[in-house]
């Protein structure tokens, strides 16, 4: 949360010096943007001021004055304007305290940091997975959740009536941030690790798998999560783009998959597809 260093370029010289701002910058670290008035508005870290200010007046540019701007932790700023969203009953808060959302009539409140902003429902792809889970009889079945990111899918599976819940990430922060978020909302039958597929149990049958991923991610799993699903169990999928249904579908052909519903959001395309064979 340093301060930061403007230094803007007059509209007259900002294609050159825009041209040649990441080699003439070297390894000083920089964002940069245009201005309503064509203007380049470079921004540097105040330590770097000065080595910045140097290089621009190599370019024909010692005038420019700099202006030091305060120290804004953007991050949290960012989070602080996330609003909680609905998905059928489970209200998906981002905040707690003050600024929590108190839930309606009929409404189960998830508690979802703003921190980790994929998962908590800002997003098409959270929603259309959450659908999906939701439209399933969930009541003594098993859930897998791959790639649970926040933790929100199988939140809500265990919430629903599953029997057992098991949730994993590549990512350790996410698997942890599931385990924490799991306490602090009490959810009930979930186990998170850290790891992949193949580090399940051998044996292990799950009745539903969920998987908010974007397709090359999910399409190298197929085969091991065919593996995993009882006979007759459904494969819930998000993330995908509707302009790749075609290609989607064809790859769940082709490992023993028959897609049964399809759910749409803006550009955003969710799958559920049933285990044959």
């Amino acid at each position: 949360m340093s301060a930061a260093v403007r230094f803007e370029v007059p509209a007259a010289q900002a294609d050159a010096v825009e041209a040649g701002l990441f080699e003439g910058f070297g390894e000083i670290a920089f964002s940069a943007a245009r201005g309503a008035r064509g203007e380049l508005l470079i921004w540097v870290d105040r330590d770097d001021a000065a080595e910045a200010a140097a290089t621009l007046a190599r370019a024909g540019l010692g005038l420019l004055a700099p202006f030091e701007e305060a120290a804004r932790d953007w991050v949290a700023e960012s989070a602080a304007l996330r609003r909680s969203v609905l998905v059928g009953r489970y209200l998906l808060d981002p905040h707690d305290g003050e600024l929590a959302t108190p839930p309606g009539p009929g409404q189960t409140r998830l508690w979802l940091p703003a921190a980790r902003a994929f998962g908590t429902g800002s997003h098409e792809s959270t929603r259309l997975a959450l659908g999906l889970l939701l439209g399933e009889p969930l009541t003594g079945r098993s859930v897998l959740d791959v790639g649970c990111g926040a933790g929100t899918l199988g939140f809500v599976a265990a919430l629903e009536g599953a029997a057992r819940v098991v949730a994993f990430d590549l990512d350790v922060d996410a698997a942890l941030a599931t385990r924490e978020h799991a306490r602090a909302n009490r959810i009930p039958r979930l186990a998170a690790f850290a790891g992949p597929l193949e580090a399940l149990r051998p044996g292990a049958l799950f009745d539903v798998v969920v998987a908010n991923m974007i397709l090359e991610e999910v399409a190298p799993l197929l085969p091991g999560l065919r593996v995993r699903l009882a006979g007759g169990g459904r494969l819930l999928s998000s993330g995908l783009l509707v302009e790749r249904q075609r290609p989607w579908e064809e790859l769940l052909g082709r490992n023993g998959f028959r897609v049964a519903r399809r759910v749409v959001e803006n550009e955003w395309l969710g799958t559920a597809a049933e285990a044959i064979g």
